[in-house]
């Protein structure tokens, strides 16, 4: 075997490994999909639903690898107008009124201030990402107001990377599944259903 052709191996064999072991930016489109409701308790209750972006941090984390620095996860776009539809048309289909002209309506804020999907700087077996979302909501009807704060927080183990599209998939259902827990509240449930 010539020299050459040992060299050419050995410059393929690192550029693979070079390759393995970055990963690129990745921007995620917010889109997030609400499974049916298993019940719609509404009962026509009024409600106007307002979304704000208020996070410090606008990166969601870094995908690892070598250059994490560099290898970092947004958001494709602002996540306020795409998950103020979806959560409306969620709550349409649980019986809600949504956006009445009712004079009773319940303006209902919700506020995005963490949301995190990110590979730890730590190594280990398998490959982790740690997951984090937290939102405030801010109920008003008339002089009564009724304030919440919601969080989920876990981390799963990967075998490998997770592709561009799971991620996506990862960050949107963490995006549901914290605006889900809104409504595992029961004082918040009340207030919105109070007429």
């Amino acid at each position: 075997m010539s020299y050459t052709t040992v060299m050419k191996g050995f410059v393929l064999a690192t550029a693979l490994l070079i390759t393995a072991c970055a990963q690129s930016p990745q921007a995620i489109k917010v889109a997030p999909e609400f499974p049916a409701p298993t019940q719609a308790n509404g009962s026509d209750s009024p409600v106007h639903i307002r979304v704000s972006d208020k996070r410090a941090d606008k990166v969601l984390g870094s995908r690892g690898g070598t250059y994490r620095d560099t290898s970092v996860i947004t958001l494709a776009s602002d996540l306020s107008l795409p998950v103020e539809k979806a959560l409306s048309s969620y709550m349409a289909a649980m019986g809600y009124d949504v956006d009445s002209l009712n004079p009773n309506t319940t303006d209902l804020h919700v506020i995005f201030t963490s949301l995190v999907y990110d590979h730890p700087k730590e190594g280990g077996v398998g490959y982790d990402m740690d997951m984090l979302a937290t939102v405030e909501v801010e109920a008003r009807r008339g002089n009564e107001h009724y304030e919440g704060r919601y969080r989920v927080k876990r981390n799963q183990k990967f075998f490998n990377a997770p592709s561009n599209s799971h991620n996506s998939k990862m960050v949107n259902e963490l995006v549901v599944e914290v605006l889900s827990s809104m409504f595992s509240d029961p004082r918040l449930v009340a207030f919105l259903q109070k007429n």
